[in-house]
């Protein structure tokens, strides 16, 4: 199943701004999942995705003052995320500089449905590896797409990169993946459907 979007409550931001702790602690439990699943995308240890998402929550209370004069909360959130990913992959295998195309991206999709229709495990086996043959950037693009619902110029924001290199990526994971998935399933046909603006 495609994981439910991270969906920011506003009310919770302001409360969590004055240091309700209450209100942060509603915040923490509401965007958790969404979260860690976006952290498991480039870090596939329970563990280390476990602390990074401790530094996420932790970053969000320190900077709790300024959350109502951040435009837009959920790009920045995510922002943070791969900000703190990629500094724990760079102090855990010392490397210097990181970027996508460095990391690894996981897959983590519930084989019971996928857009809320329940499709046959054989046939998610055969969609999980054509993702997971993908190049990771293009991989990261699609999941950030298909999973998170973002739009291409949050994913351009999210990843310093521009919207036409999204698109790009996009149309480049949909081809690949649907030529796999129609090796095997001929009568398929690509749901182009994507979340341009």
């Amino acid at each position: 199943m495609f994981k439910k979007p991270l969906v920011i409550s506003e009310t919770l931001i302001k409360k969590i701004s004055q240091g309700d702790r209450n209100a942060f602690r509603a915040f923490y439990d509401s965007t958790y999942p969404a979260i860690y699943h976006f952290i498991h995308y480039f870090l596939s240890d329970k563990n280390d995705c476990e602390e990074v998402v401790s530094e996420v929550f932790y970053i969000i209370w320190k900077k709790r003052e300024t959350l109502s004069s951040i435009n837009d909360l959920k790009p920045w959130l995510y922002i943070v995320c791969r900000n703190e990913s990629y500094h724990y992959i760079k102090q855990r295998d010392g490397y210097r500089n990181i970027s996508i195309d460095d990391v690894s991206v996981e897959l983590s999709m519930d084989p019971s449905s996928i857009d809320g229709e329940i499709i046959e495990k054989e046939m998610l086996d055969i969609y999980n590896a054509a993702v997971a043959e993908l190049p990771e950037r293009c991989k990261l693009v699609f999941l950030m797409v298909r999973e998170q619902q973002l739009k291409y110029k949050e994913i351009a924001n999210i990843l310093s990169i521009t919207e036409g290199t999204v698109e790009q990526q996009m149309n480049i994971a949909i081809r690949k993946v649907v030529s796999v998935v129609k090796q095997y399933y001929p009568f398929i046909k690509a749901n182009r459907k994507q979340n341009k603006s």
